[in-house]
């Protein structure tokens, strides 16, 4: 049948097997194994010099140097991108003269060289000498992509360049990712930036987004950004072509407050900004450390990963309720919640006010807190079957007309929940009935695990179940509900795709 295919689509089929994972240790790459099948095979993969520019390696993989060097040869005069999985260098001193000679095999074609990543599972005592390797490019003209990974518990970024420490000349460079060391190129026309642990000023910042007017993606991890506002007014910093904000905090220490830390955020001017995501448990007051909410005025997509939704400015503060500035964000359309409490933040007609009057006594969203835990019933005014006609929605709790306030997010289109007990399915069935305009629900697998088996009616009242207020309702039996079911005949439910930009690992439930 390979006969029957003409050689261009034979060669796209072979450049996709390139792009989908790296070998294992002690396998051939899949071109190897493609040329070794039949001599067309051979052919077409000696023909295309563009299926050789994608060099994605381990340095566990046997006779790494002689790998490069053939498809560095074999990618003729393509631009190529070169992906580098650093070993324990620190424990195995002998990988280094195997790394010196693939960095000298670079700098060779540094020409050409259109993506370099290098990255490493391991901390790295000093992994500038990795860098220093590339002394000899001085320039890559084509650099488009700079990814520079290590891992490092307490890493310190910043947007200036330490003296005596630049190496390379990227005049295209738009895309930089540096974590666990300093950068090796300058500032300059950048489109991306992805720097954990920033520690800056406000005239170093200042001056990075003038050098770099049309950033549109700016992601912070780790972040550790120093100004004191108290000691003069500042004018904002004004960055209209950033699309993109992704952030997650370092924990300050004890005898510091947040707001110190992280107050150069409020003087941010984005005003085109469409996608926001706050990740990790160190949260700050949002309301003192990040703009006003109304000039978030195109922002679409809200994603929230594993947030602590009280924050402390100090031990001798009390806590404050970031819900009330993420519900002030009244653009959002797409709603992302990762290990999240989706019901805190999106509580029903028929809990809002006691949630909205809940005094804080956790500080976190996390699913896990039973304080805000759902109620364990609605009455329903008829059988399950018919909960959800297609001709309109049902009454619920014996109403004829649902509530008709201004709801939290009035624009919102999508919501994407990742992680959801089985007692608050019935919020999200709930949830729905409630918001019309609502077409897209995107789950997990773990959520869709509770459908099945986490709702039951008796006599026309559906329940949590296992439930101890069916046991009080003297229920022995009670008919199943399969919420999957009712969810899709009134919305759109898909499987969540997307993984945000700051990465996070969270608990498997």
């Amino acid at each position: 049948m390979e006969s029957d295919l003409p050689n261009e689509l034979l060669a796209q089929i072979f450049k996709a097997g390139t792009t989908l994972s790296s070998p294992c240790p002690g396998c051939l790459p899949c071109l190897i194994s493609y040329s070794a099948v039949s001599k067309r095979w051979r052919s077409s993969c000696l023909e295309y010099p563009d299926l050789w520019t994608n060099i994605n390696v381990p340095f566990s993989m046997r006779n790494v140097e002689a790998w490069i060097a053939l498809s560095l040869e074999r990618s003729k005069s393509c631009l190529f991108d070169i992906t580098l999985q650093l070993p324990d260098i620190n424990n195995l001193p002998a990988y280094m003269s195997v790394v010196t000679n693939v960095m000298l095999l670079v700098v060779q074609h540094v020409h050409r060289l259109r993506r370099l990543a290098i990255q490493s599972e391991f901390f790295l005592s000093n992994p500038e000498k990795i860098f220093a390797l590339l002394q000899n490019a001085q320039r890559a003209p084509r650099l488009t992509v700079l990814h520079l990974t290590f891992s490092d518990l307490h890493p310190i970024g910043s947007v200036t360049i330490p003296q005596g420490s630049l190496l390379m000349q990227a005049p295209s460079l738009s895309s930089l990712r540096l974590h666990g060391v300093v950068s090796p190129v300058p500032f300059v026309g950048l489109r991306s930036l992805d720097i954990q642990g920033l520690r800056t000023t406000y005239s170093a910042f200042s001056d990075f987004c003038r050098l770099s007017p049309l950033l549109t993606d700016l992601i912070l991890p780790k972040l550790r950004l120093m100004l004191d506002l108290k000691s003069k007014p500042l004018p904002p910093i004004e960055i209209p072509s950033l699309k993109t904000l992704a952030l997650s905090f370092c924990k300050p220490p004890p005898s510091n407050s947040f707001n110190p830390c992280h107050s150069l955020l409020s003087l941010l001017s984005t005003p085109n900004l469409e996608y926001l995501e706050l990740a990790g448990g160190n949260m700050p007051d949002l309301a003192k450390c990040f703009p006003d909410p109304s000039a978030f005025t195109r922002l679409r997509t809200l994603r929230l990963v594993n947030v602590s939704i009280f924050a402390r400015a100090s031990r001798t503060e009390p806590e404050v309720d970031n819900c009330a500035y993420l519900r002030a964000l009244t653009t959002v359309e797409e709603l992302e919640l990762i290990h999240s409490h989706a019901k805190y933040l999106l509580p029903t007609e028929n809990d809002k006010d006691k949630i909205l009057n809940r005094r804080p006594r956790t500080r976190s969203i996390n699913f896990r807190d039973s304080e805000i835990g759902l109620r364990t019933f609605y009455p329903l005014p008829q059988r399950v079957d018919n909960l959800i006609p297609r001709g309109g929605l049902s009454p619920v709790n014996g109403q004829q007309d649902l509530p008709d306030p201004v709801p939290i997010y009035p624009n919102l289109r999508s919501i994407s929940l990742d992680a959801l007990p089985a007692a608050e399915v019935l919020w999200l069935y709930q949830f729905v009935l409630e918001r019309p305009q609502i077409e897209v629900v995107r789950l997990s697998p773990v959520v869709e695990r509770h459908f099945a088996s986490s709702l039951g009616t008796v006599d026309g009242v559906l329940h949590s179940i296992p439930n101890t207020s069916m046991k009080k309702l003297g229920a022995s039996e009670h008919d199943p509900v399969d919420v999957g079911k009712l969810l899709r005949e009134r919305v759109l439910v898909k499987k969540i795709e997307t993984d945000g930009y700051i990465q996070w690992q969270g608990a498997v439930i």
